[in-house]
């Protein structure tokens, strides 16, 4: 049953908004792209930084997705909503630079390959309960991490979470709950 406004009209239905916004970028309208920007940005750099990027990656992270979310409309169909088609170029792109970090890592290690080590993060930023929340979800593989994330975090259902990581809404409940569990032991083991 769709909800009444004052005027007597129905709400647009969910996502009706977004495709709106969609068309007039695609036209070139810069305002347009200005709101689907700061419609996104902050659930954007919340998961990149949930998502394991480093401090002083996340900007540029997010930035970086929203280069490929531009490039990208004019493809983007319409048969997901537009947040879950924007947090899956998220994933792909934190996946990405995760993959890229451990390669310098490994790198690093080999005798003939000088790199400079990584700046140590500063140690208030380190006590802080978001660098505690990182180290926690650093722990959960990146599947479980995903999840936990756009659930608890971002908010997502579970079915557009499955729709996200192209899996089966059963396949995200069961990471949910392993993920949280795994959370729950990691977290009393810092307690003790």
């Amino acid at each position: 049953m769709h909800q009444q406004n004052p005027a007597g009209s129905q709400r647009p239905r969910p996502g009706a908004e977004d495709q709106a916004l969609v068309a007039r970028v695609r036209s070139g309208d810069a305002l347009a792209w200005r709101t689907l920007y700061e419609r996104y940005a902050q659930p954007v750099f919340r998961f990149v930084s949930a998502f394991g990027v480093p401090p002083d990656e996340r900007e540029d992270a997010a930035q970086d997705v929203f280069v490929a979310v531009y490039r990208g409309l004019k493809q983007f169909r319409g048969e997901a909503q537009l947040s879950t088609w924007i947090y899956r170029i998220a994933a792909r792109h934190a996946s990405h630079l995760g993959r890229r970090r451990r390669m310098r890592s490994f790198l690093s290690l080999l005798p003939w390959h000088d790199v400079e080590p990584e700046p140590q993060p500063d140690p208030a930023e380190k006590a802080s309960e978001l660098r505690l929340l990182d180290s926690l979800l650093s722990k959960l593989s990146p599947k479980k991490r995903m999840v936990l994330v756009l659930f608890e975090i971002e908010g997502l259902g579970v079915n557009e979470i499955a729709s996200v990581m192209g899996c089966p809404p059963n396949t995200v409940w069961s990471r949910l709950r392993h993920a949280r569990a795994e959370l729950v032991k990691a977290a009393r083991r810092i307690e003790r």
